[in-house]
């Protein structure tokens, strides 16, 4: 560091994250993550996305909205889990409903 001392009522460190791509299973080797969407040079007819965050969630959201067949792998029971209550509640609903 350079020294300088900083101070703020709230501070976020953000780390970032990488994503883990599952392996071992046949078809393993079309997964992409979501950094790579941006690098696809067609529109799939269909995709899974594998994730219960607002990452995969997002980007279930934007594969449907554009008109592939999209499915969302979550563990657990829903998406958004560790979000309030009311977020992955209706969350769920919504999906379920498109």
């Amino acid at each position: 560091m350079d020294g300088q001392e900083y101070t703020a009522d709230h501070v976020l460190i953000a780390t970032g994250g990488a994503p883990i791509l599952p392996t071992g299973f046949p078809g393993a080797e079309y997964g992409i993550s979501s950094d790579d969407f941006f690098l696809l040079e067609h529109q799939p007819k269909k995709a899974v996305v594998v994730g219960a965050g607002y990452i995969a969630v997002e980007m279930s959201g934007i594969f449907h909205a554009l008109g592939t067949e999209t499915t969302l792998v979550v563990r657990y029971d829903s998406p958004l889990r560790n979000f309030d209550k009311i977020i992955h509640e209706n969350l769920v609903e919504e999906i379920q409903n498109r």
